[in-house]
């Protein structure tokens, strides 16, 4: 297990080497280097999943508030409402669901518990949030956050207390807020930032998605653990009986 503690940021492009390859006249590279290959392999996908999932969070959470700013405009065919009515000067939407398809053909859905808008207010209050989506490579994303806030105005949304993404990969992160500029297409998380994958962990105090998930970037006591591979060893018939 090795652990590399530093403030990151993580821009990486998946090249291997040329001494790394089938090549006629070139050596087989050492188990070692392999295995260090396939770690660096599966944390590029790691970053490709985050770049991608991360801002579709706030892409898809901004279309059901927005799609609607929520009872101001008429329903569109792809959201629906369990029940709205109005109290205490707010306008209370159960369980608002919006799904679809991204511009890649991939189906998306996303669903609150509750939706709240105060008369005259813009902004706009969310409980219970949770997506679903997927990636062009098969991959599926669940999301969910406790609650958030969005204000068209501003063209931000703020999501808190307990910021969860997880893929059919295997890779869980976690984080306790998020605050998203749409205009700027940014979005910065605030710790404990927890990333989780079959082969490697990271802690870290921030987390910032810039650049429309070209950039991504932790900082704040950052600690990056590679986990061992696990290895499936056959039992030998026999073996300890002698």
């Amino acid at each position: 297990m090795l652990d590399r503690s530093s403030d990151a940021v993580t821009n990486i492009r998946d090249e291997r080497p040329a001494s790394m390859g089938n090549e006629p006249g070139r050596a087989e590279a050492p188990p070692r280097l392999e295995r260090e290959f396939r770690r660096a392999r599966r944390h590029s996908t790691l970053v490709r999943i985050l770049r991608i999932s991360l801002p579709v969070l706030a892409v898809l959470i901004l279309l059901a508030a927005g799609a609607k700013t929520w009872l101001a405009r008429l329903i569109p065919d792809d959201m629906s409402l369990a029940n709205v009515t109005v109290s205490d000067g707010r306008i209370v939407m159960e369980a608002p669901r919006l799904s679809g398809f991204d511009s890649h053909d991939q189906p998306y859905w996303m669903v609150a518990d509750k939706a709240y808008q105060s008369v005259g207010d813009g902004r706009i209050d969310l409980e219970g949030v949770r997506a679903n989506l997927s990636l062009t490579d098969g991959t599926t994303v669940d999301i969910s956050a406790t609650k958030g806030q969005f204000d068209p105005e501003k063209q931000t949304l703020s999501l808190d207390d307990k910021i969860t993404v997880r893929t059919s990969s295997g890779m869980t992160a976690e984080m306790q807020h998020a605050d998203v500029n749409i205009a700027k297409n940014e979005l910065t998380g605030q710790g404990p930032v927890e990333i989780t994958t079959q082969s490697q962990t990271v802690h870290a105090g921030s987390l910032k998605v810039a650049g429309g998930g070209k950039l991504l970037s932790f900082g704040d006591r950052v600690k990056m653990t590679l986990l061992p591979e696990k290895t499936d060893t056959p039992s030998q018939p026999g073996a300890g009986s002698r």
